[in-house]
């Protein structure tokens, strides 16, 4: 069921145009819109009212309020958009021109995630560029442009703590969204009490900490892996097992 958000008496850039589901309605209070707009004004200020400068697109910001939230197992919880222009999809780490796994892309944070899921299902840790080389043989995964659809359509939530920030600075926005964010993640852990939370990076934690979240399990951020207890890719735990 969609939820239609005209139905309240204030409207956002962000919302428009996304098919809300309806298990949203008691987040998207009035209190919650207008709070949505203060955002776009203090955005709009930064990127000189047309946000060309600002990362993902603005019909992007929220797609996640198209996934039914009593259907979310897990919460994937990162720092905040990819910063190159044209990127950014809304989802956290996916890099929305990437086509095919063939090509070369500058993102090591999903290189990471590739080489975590290998290592799931095979054991190893290999490099990136030996997992291509197997890649639609001994290891396969669906194309780019349909495995986080696919993780999403099965309970998957990818986040940031900051939905959006200006083209070529990472982190800029983190404080704009950070009172939103904690509502929100506030509202999942509620609505969605099972779901497993996956902190990814110092920035994540930091957000997260003063939040009762029910389930959380922390690694250290995918962009960076190195031998040591919490790490993403070399720690004791592996979300993707």
């Amino acid at each position: 069921m969609i939820f239609n958000i005209d139905d309240k008496k204030s409207k956002s850039l962000f919302l428009s145009g996304i098919k809300i589901n309806a298990s949203w309605a008691a987040f998207l209070t009035n209190e919650i819109i207008d709070e949505l707009k203060s955002i776009e004004n203090k955005l709009a200020e930064i990127s000189n009212s047309d946000f060309t400068s600002i990362t993902p697109d603005a019909a992007k910001v929220l797609r996640f309020l198209s996934v039914p939230v009593d259907k979310i197992k897990i919460v994937v919880l990162g720092q905040d958009p990819y910063p190159q222009a044209g990127v950014a999809t809304g989802r956290a780490f996916e890099v929305g021109n990437l086509k095919s796994w063939s090509e070369t892309y500058r993102n090591p944070s999903l290189k990471n995630i590739i080489r975590a899921i290998y290592k799931a299902y095979s054991g190893k840790i290999k490099t990136y560029k030996m997992i291509k080389e197997e890649l639609g043989q001994a290891f396969k995964i669906l194309p780019p442009a349909k495995a986080f659809q696919s993780w999403e359509k099965q309970g998957v939530l990818f986040l940031n703590t900051a939905f959006t920030c200006t083209i070529d600075a990472s982190n800029s926005h983190s404080k704009i969204w950070q009172s939103f964010s904690s509502r929100l993640f506030s509202f999942i852990d509620e609505h969605a009490p099972d779901a497993i939370w996956f902190i990814w990076g110092n920035n994540a934690q930091e957000i997260s900490s003063g939040l009762k979240l029910k389930n959380t399990i922390f690694s250290y951020h995918p962009s960076r892996c190195n031998p040591r207890e919490k790490d993403f890719l070399y720690g004791n735990v592996n979300c993707f097992a």
